[in-house]
């Protein structure tokens, strides 16, 4: 355990009312992502991985939260990556996955009923039923002849089927998984889904507002092209610093019981010193 001992604020309140710059505010920033990014890697080593520190076998309902702590840990390690190569616009595509990821994840913690877990796995098995249905109407209208490439895409939606349990006369194109306004109501209000949510969608899409702000430089009379990356700012790590700890907070309530309360400690820590070094950086971008 001595990593999470060792996970402590890098600065103290006084240092931080100190910084003068904006780089070393995002210096602070990404050593605290760093340190959530940690906490994620503990928890899953405590509860899916064996003494040597290898993965062992867990259940199905294990497999859907480990498999999604799995995946914002990559997430988060990939977003911490191109904040450091100073690529904001990949920052921003990678915070619209990080989002729904804890989203899902706190949904999950928080309503964690079996059905609740099958319903996920019950709706992302629609769309490769919906791939079944297409591949055996086009094999009809063929006559009976059967592409290579759909032998091959057909065995791989049996065993996405035989590795969740289902059958596919189980699946229809209803489910009873929440859809993501509901979800995020249920973790953290309406603002979650309309603002951090909805203008995240913008880099996803690539709608008009992300290669307005991003890909374009207004100049008198018309645009520019901007090929130049933009730089990241410490704002594009604030959800997921905070939803990190949520989760370990969330996860750790619901799962540990020895080590919990040294785990709770270091994410009220945490929580703490994100809160002071968040409201100390506006104050700063407000001078």
């Amino acid at each position: 355990m001595n990593k999470i001992e060792n996970i402590n604020p890098k600065y103290s309140k006084q240092e931080i009312k100190n910084f003068k710059n904006e780089f070393i505010f995002t210096e602070a920033f990404v050593e605290l992502l760093k340190q959530t990014i940690t906490l994620l890697y503990l928890i899953v080593d405590e509860k899916y991985c064996d003494e040597n520190g290898d993965p062992k076998k867990i259940t199905k309902n294990e497999a859907i939260i480990g498999g999604n702590l799995t995946r914002i840990i990559k997430l988060n390690t990939s977003l911490l990556q191109n904040i450091c190569d100073r690529k904001l616009e990949i920052c921003y595509i990678l915070h619209r996955c990080l989002l729904e990821t804890s989203i899902n994840i706190q949904y999950m913690l928080l309503e964690g009923e079996d059905n609740v877990l099958r319903n996920y796995i019950k709706y992302s098995l629609i769309t490769e039923k919906g791939l079944w249905n297409t591949i055996k109407d086009n094999i009809k209208e063929r006559g009976g002849d059967i592409l290579d490439i759909e032998v091959r895409m057909n065995k791989s939606i049996e065993k996405s089927f035989d590795s969740s349990d289902f059958d596919l006369n189980d699946i229809n194109r209803s489910s009873k998984w929440k859809s993501l306004s509901k979800r995020s109501d249920i973790v953290g209000g309406e603002m979650l889904y309309n603002v951090l949510y909805g203008i995240s969608s913008h880099s996803i899409h690539g709608n008009w507002q992300d290669i307005l702000f991003n890909n374009l430089e207004k100049v008198e009379g018309g645009f520019k092209l901007n090929l130049e990356w933009n730089e990241p700012k410490p704002q594009i790590m604030e959800t997921s610093i905070l939803f990190n700890l949520i989760i370990v907070k969330l996860f750790v309530e619901k799962e540990f019981t020895e080590k919990k309360e040294l785990f709770l400690h270091k994410v009220k820590l945490l929580l703490n010193y994100f809160e002071n070094l968040r409201n100390e950086h506006e104050k700063f971008i407000g001078k």
